[in-house]
């Protein structure tokens, strides 16, 4: 059992590092990956000594290395019903004998990180692998958020303690301890035993040196004023980390691209992994009939990843027109790229456009995440041109999950479900009145040295 910031990824870095043999390590997030590796790096962990993957990922390369055995042949799993039937695909492959001998061949052992997020056909496999390796797990029930759309998520005293023994649980708030922020870890443990017992939090009373509570009027045009000036203002040190914190659902996902877009590129909004408005982005270029209508979408694109890009184009370029370049035309220099598009709309003329977009003084890049992913498949396919744009794409994608998505911007905005298993130095929770009992737990739990609430209720319901 490991509450947030209580060293849950330290203990595996730390007892990966006395293993005689290869461990295998899986968790759920491309977050906690990265997170992983980064620990392992910075405590010297060496690299045989590991395989850090995503449960989803690892199910997915051995099924597609097995095909025949496993009856498997879909590179790219579009929905749930696909992932479950993986996941049962997965399960009949680990029942083969030569599998399960790979397996005691490649590793010693199996740890798996954030088990409240398994679901139940998660924890079938588990359960299979289970008897070739030592199995350890490590979790915290109040930080299972993920919603599994048709994926039943694991019961932890029906599935977990009932399937393993319970070794210990962690009690000292090291994340906190180590930021110097002793006042802030142990009222996030008065925080947590609350939540744990269904009472609510008052945000009325003394609060903890780190913690800062922001009423707010309900009403929406003043609630979004009162995030914006929050985050806008926010002071700290110049190589300090921020993270902006909304609810996890679709409509939440979409206040955090209009946060960011309203905050002129001083936060950077963070993109589901799954990269669905990549993906979008470039079957709209494929679908569109003309060069014209190419530019178009393109210059969409750049607009949904940046502010300022219709002020500083030529009226012919966002038409999609080749420009005739003058003394009195606008970015000149830009308009000139997206004349060349025109002529030749390759991978590489494209990357160069969004490029020169990026680099103009008054533009401002809100979705470095999606801006950088897109210009990454365009130089994967300028370099095989082989491949399709598509297949580049899908390439892309699949070695974007297995390395891991890094933490590039120091100020972020996301929502719980993407910023889940990150740290940063400060948090500030958007709107604590639309979180639920452990959506809360896990949005107060990002920032090491501060947590700022934005609330319109002094009162924080944890029955949810």
């Amino acid at each position: 059992m490991a509450p947030a910031g209580f060293g849950k990824t330290h203990l595996i870095a730390e007892a990966t590092a006395l293993s005689d043999g290869r461990q295998l390590i899986l968790t759920h997030t491309y977050a906690g990956v990265n997170a992983l590796r980064r620990k392992f790096r910075s405590m010297g962990v060496n690299d045989h000594q590991f395989h850090v993957d995503t449960i989803a990922s690892w199910a997915l390369r051995l099924c597609l290395s097995y095909k025949d055995t496993s009856g498997w042949v879909i590179e790219t799993p579009a929905d749930n019903d696909q992932w479950n039937a993986l996941y049962a695909a997965f399960g009949d492959l680990l029942d083969h004998e030569f599998v399960r001998r790979i397996i005691r061949a490649s590793y010693v052992g199996l740890y798996v990180d954030e088990y409240q997020d398994c679901s139940v056909s998660q924890h079938a496999i588990i359960m299979k692998i289970s008897r070739d390796l030592p199995c350890r797990v490590l979790g915290d029930p109040l930080q299972g958020i993920f919603d599994f759309e048709g994926q039943q998520p694991v019961n932890w005293a029906r599935d977990v303690e009932a399937s393993f023994v319970q070794i210990g649980q962690l009690h000292v708030p090291h994340r906190w301890v180590q930021a110097g922020a002793n006042q802030l870890g142990e009222w996030l443990r008065y925080v947590r035993l609350n939540l744990e017992n269904g009472n609510a939090i008052d945000l009325r009373r003394r609060l903890p040196h780190g913690v800062r509570y922001i009423a707010a009027n309900p009403v929406p045009q003043d609630l979004q004023r009162t995030q914006g000036n929050t985050c806008r203002y926010f002071s700290c040190g110049p190589e300090q980390t921020v993270i902006a914190i909304h609810k996890g659902s679709q409509e939440f996902k979409a206040k955090c691209h209009r946060l960011s877009q309203s905050l002129s590129g001083r936060y950077s909004s963070i993109e589901e992994v799954e990269g669905r408005d990549m993906f979008l982005f470039f079957r709209r270029l494929n679908d569109a009939a003309s060069n014209s209508s190419r530019l178009r979408e393109i210059i969409a694109f750049a607009r949904k990843c940046m502010t300022h890009v219709n002020a500083n184009l030529p009226a012919a370029t966002i038409r999609g027109e080749e420009v005739i370049i003058r003394a009195t035309t606008r970015n000149p220099e830009v308009a000139k790229i997206a004349n060349e598009y025109l002529g030749n709309p390759s991978s590489a003329s494209l990357a160069v456009l969004l490029k020169e977009i990026k680099s103009l003084d008054q533009t401002k890049v809100t979705r470095a995440d999606l801006l950088n992913r897109v210009l990454g498949v365009l130089q994967k396919h300028s370099m095989h041109p082989e491949l399709s744009r598509d297949e580049a794409a899908e390439k892309y994608q699949r070695e974007f999950r297995f390395k891991g998505r890094p933490v590039s911007h120091l100020r972020q905005i996301g929502t719980t479900l993407l910023v889940k298993g990150l740290e940063y130095d400060h948090a500030i929770v958007l709107d604590a009145t639309t979180l639920s009992r452990k959506e809360l737990y896990v949005a107060l739990t990002r920032g090491a040295r501060t947590v700022t609430i934005i609330s319109s209720n002094p009162i924080l319901n944890s029955r949810t």
